[in-house]
């Protein structure tokens, strides 16, 4: 009779099990912009990023207080200058179920570094000249050369271990079905609609709490917004300002908050006449009041950028913009005017019989309040007789336009992430003359020789505080070379309900770690 009774009490507690399986912990994320790919190999941006990164890990990572954290690796050393040693966890398993390790490890690094093309995040990872395997679960990063970022570019979420299998397995179709060992595994992809995840059971951590995550892809802020108050939604990310002081001021909601690593610009196309007059680029700067965008139309949800890197960056240095390049419309007329344009009866610049006409590729639903800002900066410009016209898509199409060679427009608006919060990562990929696109990211093709030397120069130094005078000096040129006009630094800002617990909001937007998220009764 006893034996009897716990087999039916064993038969309602497996009931019970498998019913909480199918409703369980279920966590609704609602963000503007659908991502481009859910490989790392094709995508650097964070609407990809925030899926992959909790399928995928890398060997290392930074954490929420931007300090080195083991994942895949338990240890790591300096064997010497140029080799950076992990030493791997061992009885990990890539959801396919099929073993992690240093060969693995390889393939990953390799297929992004070497192969044809090279992996979009290859031209951020610096001078690595092989991956070699030491054994089954040690594992070698080697640079060409001393590389002072080499430990903190191995932090990037972009590095996280893919499995081999799956990858030659599925071929294209990689990009729609990732495979890795983090807390939670691809189910499904509904593209501009919904992605889905579900727990890992075999976690090496432990199994995360939430049983599934639903990535909802919803471009109007309006939109976000109410899914959130409704219920629909439990985290939303990218929240409309002006709806901040609502979420603050109701106990159903957290707003929880990071001050960010990514600077909004407007970039200049340095390729194409008449921007690349520094006149003319100088006459914009003072055209467009930058406070006033913070505060007016960010409603204080950013902070003036000083630099074309954030404060929260080793290397940072204050560009002084607010002194070189105050609001003055009338000033920047009088540039205009110093480059031989004047005003004509169309309140149009002109300049030998030819109008000042702009083509501008804005981003639109990637960054906050990035179509808006387009839309005023489009307007600041027409008060000192430039005329821009917005040639506005969907960000997938954007982003693959702004990589195009040659760039087709005048001026572009882009944030950028320094996702190791070390300036090389920023600096030698945006700034250095070799680094064009589509093979890198100096969008604005800028070239500087003395810019070029001192990169090399501080990429290739050990020494801190040499590294940070030499990027000190880098800022200093660009102040005055202005190939981009930062417009604002971001804080990170995440809208959760009263219910979810455990997230930690990340400097490095890229960074959604959602293993110790729950969702309380």
């Amino acid at each position: 009779m006893k034996r009897g009774l716990v087999t039916f009490l064993t038969a309602i507690a497996t009931v019970l099990s498998l019913a909480l399986a199918q409703t369980g912990q279920e966590l609704v994320i609602v963000r503007p912009s659908d991502p481009v790919s859910l490989d790392a190999q094709q995508e650097t941006t964070a609407p990809g990023a925030w899926v992959f990164g909790n399928v995928i890990e890398p060997l290392i990572t930074l954490n929420a207080d931007m300090e080195v954290e083991g994942r895949l690796a338990e240890s790591w050393e300096f064997v010497d200058d140029t080799t950076l040693r992990f030493y791997l966890r061992e009885g990990v398993m890539f959801h396919d179920g099929t073993p992690f390790n240093a060969d693995a490890v390889k393939f990953t690094w390799d297929r992004a570094l070497f192969s044809d093309p090279p992996g979009r995040w290859a031209s951020l990872a610096g001078p690595i000249a092989e991956v070699n395997v030491v054994d089954e679960y040690t594992v070698d990063v080697v640079a060409e050369r001393p590389y002072g970022p080499l430990l903190l570019t191995s932090t990037m979420v972009y590095t996280g271990v893919v499995s081999p299998t799956a990858v030659e397995a599925l071929g294209e179709d990689y990009a729609r079905n990732p495979v890795g060992t983090g807390p939670f595994k691809f189910v499904e992809w509904r593209t501009n609609e919904s992605i889905t995840l579900e727990a890992n059971e075999d976690y090496w951590r432990g199994r995360p709490q939430l049983d599934r995550v639903i990535f909802r892809t919803v471009p109007e802020s309006g939109a976000r917004t109410l899914a959130l108050q409704s219920g629909d939604a439990d985290m939303l990310l990218k929240p409309n300002p002006a709806d901040l002081a609502f979420f603050e001021s109701s106990s159903d909601f957290d707003v929880l908050a990071a001050t960010g690593l990514r600077v909004f610009y407007l970039g200049f196309n340095l390729s194409r006449s008449p921007i690349d007059e520094p006149l003319v680029r100088q006459a914009i700067a003072h055209a467009v009041d930058v406070p006033g965008i913070v505060t007016n139309l960010l409603e204080d949800a950013a902070t003036v950028p000083t630099s074309v890197i954030s404060p929260g960056v080793l290397g940072y240095a204050d560009m002084n913009l607010d002194e070189l390049y105050p609001y003055d419309p009338d000033g920047a007329i009088a540039l205009l005017e110093e480059a031989g344009f004047s005003m004509n009866g169309n309140g149009i610049m002109e300049r030998d019989g030819e109008e000042l006409v702009l083509q501008m590729l804005p981003a639109a639903g990637r960054y906050l309040q990035d179509q808006e800002i387009a839309e005023v900066l489009q307007e600041f410009l027409r008060q000192i007789g430039i005329r821009v016209e917005l040639n506005v898509f969907e960000w997938a199409t954007t982003f693959t336009e702004l990589r195009e060679d040659p760039l087709q427009y005048d001026l572009f608006s882009f944030g950028w992430l320094t996702t190791t919060a070390d300036a090389d990562y920023t600096m030698y990929s945006n700034y250095r003359s070799d680094q064009f696109p589509p093979g890198s990211w100096n969008s604005w093709r800028y070239a500087n020789d003395t810019v070029d030397e001192l990169l090399a120069q501080a990429r290739a130094e050990t020494d801190v505080a040499t590294r940070e005078a030499l990027y000190a000096e880098v800022q200093a040129i660009l102040a005055q070379d202005l190939p981009a006009l930062p417009i604002y630094n971001t804080i990170e800002v995440a809208v959760v309900g009263s219910d979810v617990e455990g997230f930690v909001p990340h400097p490095i937007e890229y960074n959604l770690d959602l293993f110790p998220v729950s969702k309380g009764e």
